[in-house]
């Protein structure tokens, strides 16, 4: 005899009940009631367990949205690999000032179709930028494809960037190849670490955007393209142009628009905010608990000095993930992550010295780190001090006297 059986109710009444917890020998039971009908009629009726208990059923749906989570990442990591237009503001984590004034920046030039460079240190997320400029872009429904001229070998360059004719050289492909110009026909291409390319091909590029037109490698005619041209760098390309090492004319073709992008040193208070994200994506990835960061760790990686920016907080916090022990990381996860240097006080004034010249000395010391923050960008510099750009040239030729 089983016990609270209701295949009687469901013989009754032909309404199979699906998912149901019956109690069975002391313990609970998810089952199922199916009725067995023949012409019309309910002539019996079947029960299963389908599982041990309700724990099964948490720990099934645990494991089916761990098993999403994953699908989606790797998705998302097809898609960039596609080219296809993902990437939104939301993708560039911060709240600092900083991060406001990069996306609002975005946001203006992302609608223009006009070639952007994109500056910033190693690690910064400079293509992050790229993807937000694509997708807020009228050309999100083409593809973005990306360049890395730094990783691509000189001699591979023209056939990558440009494509080759059928047969253009041994081991071609029969039918020749489009280059990336040609893939990203109606959309962005993203020439990463453009300041790697070699003078050849700075000369090859600067005629692709300036007539529009590529020309395959072994071709004989020269092939329309559209695209919207954004490069990136962390390389100073004005010094770079000064020592002949890049074209002047190509410079000025691809930097009617220049988005500097902040490293870590510029936006500290966003640390916290970049680790707890990083924390929540990769355990989703390596299917781990997520853990708290304690607040001591979350001081010390506020202080501490990042050469590698946002890509090295990202794989500090990664390796804290997969040595963890216990549900919070305490700054003994973090072994490699050493305290940047203590700031140095101040000199102390001397007795006597005017409050003119002490406020005069604390102004120029304001105005060379806002000179050091924005980049030398003296526009933005008046704005983030509230002073006239007048003043501004004024007093930083009273400066570099």
């Amino acid at each position: 005899m089983i016990e609270n059986t209701r295949l009687d109710r469901v013989l009754a009444t032909g309404r199979p009940e699906v998912g149901e917890i019956q109690r069975m020998r002391g313990a609970e039971r998810v089952v199922s009631r199916i009725p067995i009908t023949r012409d019309g009629r309910v002539v019996g009726a079947i029960g299963r367990v389908m599982f041990k208990g309700p724990q099964q059923v948490e720990a099934l749906a645990r494991h089916v949205n761990a098993l999403q989570r994953e699908v989606d990442f790797y998705r998302r990591k097809a898609a960039a690999l596609r080219g296809d237009a993902v990437g939104s503001l939301d993708d560039i984590v911060g709240e600092s000032a900083a991060i406001r004034r990069l996306k609002r920046d975005i946001a203006k030039v992302a609608p223009l179709d006009v070639p952007v460079l994109i500056h910033g240190e190693s690690g910064t997320g400079k293509e992050l930028v790229a993807r937000a400029l694509h997708a807020l872009s009228p050309r999100r429904a083409a593809a973005l494809v990306a360049v890395n001229g730094a990783a691509l070998p000189a001699s591979l360059v023209e056939s990558e960037l440009f494509g080759y004719a059928p047969g253009a050289f041994t081991g071609a492909d029969r039918k020749g190849r489009k280059g990336r110009f040609e893939q990203a026909a109606g959309g962005t291409i993203l020439l990463d670490e453009i300041g790697e390319m070699p003078p050849e091909t700075q000369a090859k590029l600067l005629r692709v955007v300036q007539e529009g037109t590529v020309e395959r490698v072994g071709g004989e005619a020269p092939l329309p393209v559209d695209f919207r041209l954004v490069s990136a760098t962390h390389c100073d390309l004005k010094r770079m142009v000064a020592e002949r090492r890049f074209r002047l004319d190509l410079f000025y073709r691809i930097s009617p628009v220049v988005i500097e992008v902040p490293g870590l040193a510029e936006r500290r208070e966003d640390i916290p905010l970049l680790a707890r994200h990083f924390l929540h994506e990769l355990a989703q990835r390596h299917r781990r608990p997520e853990p708290e960061l304690d607040p001591a760790a979350e001081a010390l990686l506020r202080q501490a000095d990042w050469p590698g920016n946002v890509r090295e907080l990202r794989h500090a916090v990664e390796r804290a993930l997969i040595f963890a022990e216990g549900e919070r990381l305490t700054p003994a996860a973090f072994p490699d992550v050493a305290a940047g240097p203590a700031r140095p006080r101040p000199a102390a004034e001397p007795q006597g010295a005017r409050l003119a010249d002490s406020m005069a000395a604390l102004e120029g010391t304001k105005i060379r780190e806002a000179m050091q923050r924005n980049r030398g960008n003296k526009k933005r510099v008046a704005a983030e001090l509230g002073i006239s750009r007048t003043y501004l040239y004024k007093r930083l030729a009273e400066i570099d006297a």
